[in-house]
C-alpha cells in the first residue's frame, strides 16, 4: 500500500482543481416573484369573492394584494434579482388584479342600475385600462419621473371599490348615481398622459414621503381596529383621490414642461411603430 505522504498528484488534476467553480444558475423565478403570486392569489380570490357575492371582502382581498405589489419591486432591487420574467409576470399579475377583477366588482356593484350600465362600466374601465397596458407594452416611456399614459391603474382601481364600500363618501357624493359619473372618469383618466408622479426618477421631498407613509399607516390602522374597520375604504377613497387631483404638485415647472415633450414623442414613437 503507498504512502499516502508521497503520493504525487497528476498535472491534469491540479489543472482542473485549480479551474473556478461554475456559479448555480440562475432562477427566472426568485423571491420577488413570491411576493408577485401573493398579488396574483389577491385578484383570484377576489374574484371569488365576487362568484360569492361579497363586494367588500372581495374589495379588500385586491387591497391585501396590492401590500404584494408594492414590495415585489422593493425586494427585485434589494436582492438584483430583477429579470425579464420578473417582469412579465406582474405586467400579467397587474392586468387581472388592476383591470379585470375591479371591473368585475363595478359590475356587481352597480348591477342594481340596471346591466347596460354595470356592462357599461366594467367595459369602460377593462377596456381602458388595457389601451394603457398595450402603450407601455409597445414603448416604455423615458419619463421615469411619471406614470406613462395616464392615471395608474392601481389607483383607478382602488378609488372605483373603495368608493363602492365606502361608508361616508358614497353617501356624501350622491350613492351609485355619482359613482357612475366617477367610474367613467376614472376611465378617461387611465388613458389622458398627465403628470401623475410615481417613485421612480429621482428622490421625492420629505413630505411627499410623509404623505405616502400617511397612506400605509393610516389604511393599516383602519383594516385592523375593529372601530374603524367600517371607514377602511373610506380612508382608501380619501388617499387615492387626494394623489390623483395633487400629484403632479410635487414636480418643478421644468419637470413638467419636460414630461409633456416626452410624452408627445412617446405618443408619435408608439404609433409609428409596425
Amino acid at each position: 500500500m503507498p504512502d499516502l505522504a508521497t503520493v504525487t498528484v497528476a498535472p491534469e488534476t491540479e489543472a482542473a482543481a485549480a479551474l473556478p467553480v461554475a456559479a448555480a444558475p440562475r432562477r427566472a423565478f426568485g423571491l420577488k416573484d413570491l411576493f408577485t403570486t401573493w398579488n396574483l392569489l389577491g385578484g383570484v380570490l377576489s374574484l371569488i369573492a365576487v362568484i360569492e357575492g361579497d363586494i367588500r371582502w372581495a374589495s379588500y382581498w385586491l387591497l391585501i394584494g396590492y401590500i404584494g405589489d408594492v414590495f415585489d419591486g422593493m425586494v427585485a432591487r434589494a436582492t438584483k434579482g430583477s429579470n425579464r420574467f420578473g417582469a412579465e409576470f406582474d405586467n400579467i399579475v397587474d392586468h387581472l388584479t388592476q383591470c379585470i377583477a375591479p371591473a368585475v366588482i363595478v359590475y356587481v356593484g352597480f348591477k342594481g342600475l340596471g346591466k347596460p350600465v354595470a356592462i357599461g362600466l366594467a367595459s369602460a374601465l377593462v377596456i381602458t385600462g388595457s389601451i394603457r397596458h398595450a402603450r407601455s407594452a409597445v414603448k416604455r416611456s423615458e419619463f421615469s419621473l411619471c406614470w406613462a399614459g395616464g392615471l395608474p391603474r392601481t389607483v383607478s382601481m382602488l378609488i372605483a371599490v373603495s368608493y363602492l364600500n365606502s361608508t361616508l363618501y358614497s353617501a356624501a357624493l350622491g350613492g351609485l348615481w355619482a359613482g357612475v359619473a366617477l367610474i367613467l372618469f376614472l376611465a378617461v383618466m387611465n388613458v389622458v398622459p398627465l403628470p401623475f408622479l410615481s417613485h421612480h426618477g429621482r428622490n421625492l421631498q420629505n413630505y411627499v414621503r410623509a404623505l405616502i407613509g400617511g397612506f400605509f399607516g393610516t389604511t393599516a390602522i383602519a383594516a385592523l381596529v375593529p372601530a374603524l374597520r367600517p371607514f377602511t375604504f373610506d380612508v382608501v377613497f380619501f388617499w387615492m383621490v387626494g394623489y390623483m387631483a395633487t400629484s403632479w404638485i410635487p414636480m418643478r415647472p421644468a419637470e413638467r414642461q419636460e414630461f409633456f415633450r416626452v410624452t408627445r414623442q412617446w405618443l408619435r414613437d408608439i404609433a409609428a411603430e409596425r
